[in-house]
């Protein structure tokens, strides 16, 4: 009796020294996790911030000048900055909303994300298909300048107004310095008024196929061309 007591206290102590290992190893391999995220975000927010400052600078660049420069020249190469520009944001969005599905489906007790890295961003947010939309608008344009006609110059105008809220949230690197436990927040928030900005402009976005119609001028001018022939 007193063997079987002492065996069952050995097989106790074994069992909470496992659990003990397996927790602190769990509990390390978030904090190193938490931490490679924390870098990552830091950069994250540099690169969102830095493409939204600077899309604010190409669109008055364009406007001042009613062309879109995309020649190798001073202030030139517009259009491409503004692609990729749009095609960093939406992958930054993109990591953030599968980060969510990720935790949301493999985080337990013990491993438990820290709420730092999880936000509200969702399958049906608009921001990542107006990221797309205003990408197309300056897909593919040759090493060419395109001048800025009416119906693109509004389209233009509509795009730096709403790049402006989004500038408003992450503002300029001398007035605003944002904290990564800011980051969620600001995703969000950059979610928000672009679901605002369309509300106020009483457009669908889902179904005004005209704001949809990216206004590309380089297949606007093969249009033309087929039109003519």
């Amino acid at each position: 009796m007193i063997l079987k007591k002492r065996l069952l206290m050995i097989g106790c102590c074994i069992a909470f020294v496992i659990l003990l290992v397996l927790t602190y190893s769990l509990h390390k391999e978030k904090r190193m996790y938490e931490q490679y995220l924390t870098m990552n975000v830091r950069q994250d927010m540099v690169d969102m911030k830095s493409a939204i400052i600077n899309n604010d600078i190409l669109f008055n660049r364009i406007l001042k000048n009613e062309i879109i420069t995309n020649e190798m020249v001073e202030d030139g190469e517009q259009a491409s900055q503004l692609y990729y520009n749009f095609t960093d944001m939406t992958q930054i969005i993109d990591k953030y909303n599968l980060m969510n599905l990720s935790f949301s489906e493999e985080a337990n007790w013990l491993v438990k994300p820290a709420a730092l890295y999880t936000n509200d961003l969702g399958q049906d947010d608009i921001l990542p298909p107006t990221l797309h939309r205003m990408r197309m608008t300056f897909e593919r344009l040759d090493i060419t300048s395109y001048p800025v006609k009416a119906e693109l110059k509004a389209r233009i105008e509509e795009y730096q107004q709403l790049n402006h809220r989004w500038l408003n949230i992450v503002g300029d690197f001398e007035s605003k310095e944002i904290n990564e436990n800011d980051w969620p927040q600001i995703l969000n928030d950059l979610e928000q008024v672009t679901r605002a900005y369309f509300s106020e402009k009483k457009v669908n976005f889902v179904d005004d196929d005209v704001w949809r119609d990216a206004l590309n001028p380089r297949y606007k001018l093969i249009i033309m061309s087929v039109i003519d022939v």
